[in-house]
């Protein structure tokens, strides 16, 4: 009859014993072994370590630096968790350990535009419990604010057409200012209208000029000097001579 020998654990003689008279090694293998017992691997879940109470953090929401936005609503796994104050700050608390990643998406209130990706936020938990990571998102208006500045010398009382339709006039000294909302990005024209009665010497006739939008507000001059054509004489009709009397 064979005798079947259950087999020990040879632990290394270096190893520090602990108060108890085991060692490390003995006390990870004595851990595994429970861990094996119980039921698969969700038995081992009761030797993690607790993880740690919610983690406060702040998202702040800018149109332009320095300009908050208020009204921006805050998502995390598809549901809406803050929304932004006056000063563009929206608070919200996540769950996990230090190092863990989670995304948050901003929705831009209507008239900006919202970011195309998610904020991605590390937990990390501060020394100071008083203080709370903050992260920054923008959201740009959709339609910016430019001036433009005309200076249309020898031109008084002519108007300034944009897409068909007056939007100013020159003074008497040549001087007008135009405000537009328009995209960025976009390119826009403005022209001097002169075939006004009165105006027909102008010259240039009817000048244009191309602008672009940026992307952010802007301030831009449309300089324009003008001259009067000279008037052209007609010839004058001769007559027939008078007859010569004898």
């Amino acid at each position: 009859m064979t005798t079947h020998r259950t087999p020990r654990l040879r632990l290394s003689p270096t190893a520090p014993a602990h108060s108890d008279g085991s060692s490390p090694s003995t006390r990870r293998v004595l851990l595994g072994a429970a861990c094996v017992a119980l039921s698969g691997a969700s038995g081992c879940a009761m030797f993690d370590p607790p993880v740690p109470p919610p983690q406060q953090i702040s998202i702040r929401v800018e149109a332009d630096p320095g300009v908050a936005v208020k009204g921006a609503d805050l998502f995390f796994s598809g549901e809406k968790v803050s929304t932004t104050n006056e000063a563009g700050q929206g608070k919200l608390s996540l769950t996990g350990r230090d190092g863990e990643t989670f995304d948050v998406v901003v929705k831009c209130p209507q008239g900006f535009a919202s970011p195309t990706r998610p904020i991605t936020v590390v937990l990390k938990r501060l020394a100071d419990p008083k203080k709370h990571p903050e992260y920054f998102a923008t959201c740009p208006p959709t339609t910016r604010l430019v001036v433009v500045a005309v200076r249309a010398e020898g031109g008084p009382n002519l108007p300034i057409i944009h897409l068909g339709r007056e939007v100013a006039r020159t003074d008497a000294s040549g001087a007008a200012h135009v405000l537009l909302r328009l995209r960025p990005d976009e390119q826009f024209d403005l022209s001097i209208k002169t075939d006004e009665p009165g105006n027909e010497r102008l010259r240039p006739k009817n000048p244009q000029e191309a602008f672009f939008m940026k992307s952010k507000d802007d301030v831009l001059t449309f300089d324009q000097k003008f001259s009067l054509e000279k008037p052209v004489a007609k010839p004058v009709a001769k007559g027939k001579p008078p007859p010569i009397r004898l």
